[in-house]
């Protein structure tokens, strides 16, 4: 059984108590989400996900512990913080703060948010077109302005330089700069 969708109230909603119990321990937390979830909190084109990707860089202990509080507060999945991806960062990780929950201030959690480059290379890397990664794809390269080819293998090649794309791959990639271009939207 597939858990429900968070939408981007619903995150905020989390990353909120999340910070308020972190806070309330005078615990000074940090996530650096990337996938799904960095596009619903930073972007208007992606409206939910199942789960929040991300690496707990600061409190670790205290940071899973709050999660599962909030989990059962809010009706979440247990695993709705998820770091089981984080083996696939690139080690060039490109993150910046994004915010601070629930507000600025020495304890609580503090968030940050993959770049709208790193998102994009990883997606490529991953390759699924279907359900909201094929779509991510385009929006993300057209956001940033990598319309062709060769520069969306770059941006792979960047983030991830040890990677060796394989030539179907390569094929698809192609593939999707051929039907950005050919649809002419901005």
């Amino acid at each position: 059984m597939q858990a429900a969708a968070m939408n981007k109230s619903k995150l905020e909603t989390a990353l909120t108590r999340l910070g308020e119990l972190l806070r309330e321990r005078r615990v000074a937390g940090e996530i650096a989400v990337f996938g799904g979830a960095a596009i619903v909190l930073g972007f208007d084109f992606r409206t939910a996900t199942q789960d929040v990707d991300a690496m707990i860089t600061q409190g670790h202990g205290q940071v899973v512990k709050a999660q599962e509080e909030v989990s059962a507060e809010l009706g979440l999945p247990p695993n709705w913080l998820y770091e089981q991806g984080t083996s696939y960062l690139s080690r060039h990780g490109d993150f910046e703060l994004s915010r601070t929950y629930p507000s600025e201030g020495q304890f609580g959690l503090r968030v940050l948010m993959a770049t709208p480059r790193y998102l994009l290379a990883r997606r490529l890397l991953s390759l699924r077109r279907h359900g909201h990664a094929g779509e991510d794809i385009v929006r993300l390269a057209r956001r940033i302005g990598c319309a062709t080819a060769e520069s969306l293998l770059q941006l792979v090649k960047h983030y991830y330089p040890d990677e060796q794309i394989l030539p179907e791959k390569v094929v698809e990639i192609r593939s999707i700069a051929r039907q950005m271009n050919a649809s002419g939207q901005p």
